[in-house]
């Protein structure tokens, strides 16, 4: 899934899907898909089985020159595509909505998530349900629904392709993203996410990941790599001056220590643990 922020307001317009409308969830469901991806459509047709969702024409970053802010073309569109369906949420009444990128595989019980609210913390900015396979921090847990759980999110945990969003998290998302200069997976689930006043959840287990995360006997390996252009290429960053390297890695020590630090205030005072979190 990749976008432009060059794009024409055409492109920016949402559609109702009209193969996938059977279900009627009480979350509003955005789906984020190229035009250029019509398989990827109909994956996610597939895996949600019915429930009802609405199309965001992503940005397309094909073809597109270079980006002067620090970001290849590719994950800036992402992100652009990410806010186009931000703002759409909050254009309309509801008080959370479900955001979803076009390369998801789904396990039972997503129906169940996006049927009820109940189970979403009043706090939260964002959940994030799916994973990575990476390890993250998670703090005290709570019951979420379907015999899943819910912990708080204290680290960086890769990938944008699933996620809940309260008003107030796509509001304050919308702030932190004004100057574009991360990721869309890095701005929604940043490292030391109290720092930016964000209060993200991760479902446990999730119950979505990503196509090339899964061995190709588990279905997986299906499509080619979401920052890449129309021919399957990915996007090369541009080369960084030797200055500015130099610079960075003395940022990075210095955040280093400060988070080194702040770890430990985590797990001895919050009761942060450092895991892996599956799906199924």
């Amino acid at each position: 899934m990749t976008a432009t922020p060059q794009a024409t307001s055409q492109a920016l317009d949402s559609e109702r899907d009209e193969a996938g409308s059977a279900g009627h969830p009480r979350m509003k469901l955005y789906l984020i898909n190229l035009d250029r991806n019509p398989d990827r459509l109909a994956h996610m047709r597939s895996q949600l089985n019915g429930i009802a969702f609405e199309r965001i024409k992503a940005f397309d970053g094909s073809g597109q020159p270079p980006t002067a802010k620090g970001l290849t073309r590719f994950e800036l569109a992402c992100l652009e595509s990410h806010k186009v369906a931000w703002r759409q949420f909050l254009a309309g009444p509801e008080t959370h909505a479900c955001f979803l990128e076009d390369d998801l595989h789904v396990w039972p019980g997503f129906d169940a998530l996006v049927e009820s609210e109940a189970w979403i913390p009043a706090d939260a900015h964002s959940i994030k349900l799916d994973t990575y396979l990476q390890a993250v921090e998670l703090g005290d847990k709570r019951t979420a629904i379907g015999g899943r759980e819910l912990a708080r999110l204290h680290s960086r945990h890769q990938s944008s392709a699933a996620y809940i969003l309260s008003r107030e998290g796509a509001a304050r998302y919308l702030e932190l993203t004004a100057s574009v200069s991360l990721p869309a997976d890095y701005s929604l689930f940043p490292n030391h996410p109290r720092r930016v006043g964000l209060r993200i959840y991760q479902l446990i287990p999730a119950v979505a990941i990503q196509d090339h995360l899964l061995a190709p006997d588990q279905g997986g390996k299906t499509f080619a790599t979401a920052m890449a252009g129309a021919d399957g290429d990915a996007a090369p960053r541009t080369g960084a001056s030797t200055l500015g390297k130099l610079g960075r890695e003395t940022g990075r020590l210095a955040r280093q220590a400060a988070g080194s630090i702040e770890w430990a205030y985590r797990k001895t005072i919050m009761g942060v643990v450092t895991t892996t979190v599956g799906v199924g």
